[in-house]
């Protein structure tokens, strides 16, 4: 295995100083050892930036964007006709020398979405989103976007993809789950993000959906589309009454957590993740942050 793969699993390769973790949070911008996560106004990552250099040796002042655009929805209840939302209320919940937790909401006319998250010192930020119908509405489909730098998506695992190199096109969707999980990395020498959807089969009421699970009608596409390698996770056709919630989980790790990781293989480093996530106990009895 090559060593700009090593470098990719992990992601920032600690130094002496950034084992200290140093977490720290100004105007909306999470800053943890060499790394930026800024939050946006409806409460999802507006953009996440590496200082390291390429040997991960040391910081400088130029980054590296891995993010194109936000991280964002967009609900199409037609091909062209879209529920636009706007930003509402943000709000930090708590702020600590190791976490901070926020909750944001945006809405239109029919929907409402909230989004609530947590990041702690690890740099794993948990997602929890619920999208509210205000009115019962339709919608030809529902997108989730995470838009990368295409300088910043050198390198793909998961989804199926077992190579180092990034292919033209991933595709997965909830009928492969038994046998492919929904968890990917992507990105190049000196920043990556590691994403996890949650795998919650049934929800905790009867008004409330599991939006990523639709009756097999979902797809997942990993692929360049404009200036962006778009990753994009389509719902299909979903019908909500008024009052119902479609609820949208994940999980996002960015970065790895000691230096050794670069010297296990790719299968115990996906391991690792995980543990690290479930660890880190961001996660409540409902799966909430």
């Amino acid at each position: 295995m090559s060593r700009s793969f090593f470098v990719i699993l992990l992601f920032l390769s600690f130094s002496s100083i950034a084992q200290q973790k140093v977490f720290s949070v100004a105007d909306k911008v999470i800053s943890i050892s060499g790394r930026k996560l800024e939050i946006n106004a409806d409460g999802f990552p507006k953009q996440i930036q590496s200082y390291y250099d390429s040997d991960l040796k040391a910081f400088g002042d130029k980054s590296t964007n891995l993010l194109y655009e936000p991280i964002h929805f967009h609900l199409f209840t037609s091909s062209k006709i879209q529920e636009k939302l706007v930003a509402g209320s943000f709000n930090i919940l708590s702020e600590s020398a190791n976490s901070i937790s926020w909750d944001a909401t945006s809405s239109s006319t029919n929907m409402l979405q909230h989004v609530q998250g947590l990041m702690n010192a690890n740099s794993i930020a948990k997602f929890h989103v619920e999208l509210k119908a205000l009115n019962d509405i339709s919608f030809s489909n529902i997108n989730f976007h995470i838009p990368f730098e295409k300088n910043a998506s050198k390198y793909l695992v998961g989804f199926g993809n077992g190579g180092n190199i990034r292919p033209d096109t991933v595709k997965w969707s909830w009928k492969m789950v038994d046998k492919v999980k929904p968890e990917v990395l992507i990105g190049n020498d000196n920043a990556a993000l590691f994403l996890s959807f949650d795998q919650y089969k049934n929800a905790d009421s009867l008004h409330v959906r599991i939006g990523w699970r639709n009756e097999d009608k979902d797809v997942l596409q990993i692929n360049i589309k404009g200036s962006s390698m778009l990753t994009d996770f389509s719902t299909g056709l979903v019908k909500c009454k008024k009052g119902e919630i479609l609820v949208f989980d994940f999980t996002i790790l960015v970065s790895p957590m000691d230096i050794k990781d670069g010297k296990k293989k790719l299968e115990k480093r996906f391991k690792a993740y995980k543990r690290e996530v479930i660890d880190s106990q961001l996660f409540s009895k409902k799966g909430r942050p």
